[in-house]
This record gives C-alpha cells, sequence and structure tokens, in this order.
C-alpha cells in the first residue's frame, strides 16, 4: 500500500516522463532512467523522506533533482568519475588491484538514490574491485561530498574520508 505523497509523486514523475515504468512501493519511486553524459542506463530510486517530511514532500524539488542528475553534463560527469578514481587512487596507493586498469575506464553507474538535495550514486568497477561497490554523494550542484567502497554483501564498508582506517583494512584483508 501506498500513501497519498507518494501517489502523488508517482504521478508527478510519470508526467515529467524521467523515469521508464516507475513503480510506487516501499516509500520510494523507483524506475530506470539513462545517464547520456555516463553512457548508461541505471535504476533510479527517488526517496521523498516520507519519515523525516510527512505529508511536507517538495515534489517539485524531487522532479528538479532526478532532472538535475539524469542531464549532468559531460564535463561534469568526467569531474566526479575522476574525483571519485583519484580519491580511491590515492586512498589505496600501491595497494595491488585485481588488475591494472585505470579506475576511471572501469567505473560504470548502476543506480542513483534521489533525495531533495542530494543523490547516492553506485558504480561497480569489475576489473579492479569484483567484490564491492562504490558509493559515491553528490550535493545539489552534483560536487562529490563522500566516496565510499563498500562490500557486495554489505558485510564490511571502508570510508575513505580517513585515509588510515582504508589502509589498515585493506591490510586486514590481506592477512
Amino acid at each position: 500500500m501506498t500513501s497519498p505523497v507518494l501517489d502523488s509523486l508517482l504521478a508527478r514523475i510519470v508526467e515529467s516522463g524521467l523515469l521508464e515504468d516507475p513503480i510506487a512501493e516501499n516509500g520510494l519511486v523507483y524506475g530506470r532512467a539513462s545517464i547520456d553524459a555516463a553512457g548508461t542506463v541505471v535504476n533510479v530510486n527517488v526517496d521523498p523522506e516520507l519519515d523525516e517530511h510527512g505529508e511536507d514532500v517538495d515534489h517539485d524539488a524531487l522532479i528538479a533533482a532526478v532532472s538535475r542528475i539524469l542531464s549532468v553534463g559531460e564535463t561534469r560527469w568526467r569531474a566526479v568519475v575522476d574525483e571519485v578514481a583519484t580519491d580511491i587512487d590515492d586512498a589505496v596507493d600501491d595497494e595491488p588491484v585485481i588488475e591494472q586498469i585505470d579506475l576511471r575506464d572501469d567505473l560504470e553507474a548502476t543506480s542513483v538514490v534521489v533525495f531533495a538535495d542530494a543523490a547516492l550514486l553506485a558504480f561497480v568497477a569489475p576489473k579492479q574491485f569484483p567484490e564491492s561497490r562504490i558509493l559515491v554523494q553528490l550535493d545539489e550542484e552534483l560536487e562529490v561530498e563522500g566516496v565510499e567502497v563498500r562490500e557486495i554483501d554489505g558485510t564490511a564498508t571502508v570510508d575513505l574520508d580517513t585515509l588510515d582506517d582504508l589502509l589498515d583494512e585493506i591490510s586486514r584483508a590481506d592477512d
């Protein structure tokens, strides 16, 4: 069962044409859409944060946020990918990786969770991090706020904001 707020958001998203076959359930509206700058189709989850906002969901802000991430320009997209790759490369430094390839060429966007004031992109890097996904938090201007590498099964999280913690985690994994 969905709420009237979620049903209204779904109607607005259907009307916008931003998502393919959107569905509302479990407090989200989700569907698939193309990020042209990335050259890929991703799963898009629109989270109105009903627990936080209740009936006061700003549909216009959510539609604008979805539109903003889907219509990101190639220059901005390349800057995001470059910053993510640089952050990860700096964090792992000379640690061995499964396959030597420029991480920028290995990163593939798979999904995005859209909030009114932020977005959370999920990437895979199948050659360098085959058992992990990379989560990237973007602000309203699509600037990178955080990068996290997480094992796909979710058992371990490595926060790249602290280089020492990441290096400790990597060295423990080698033991």
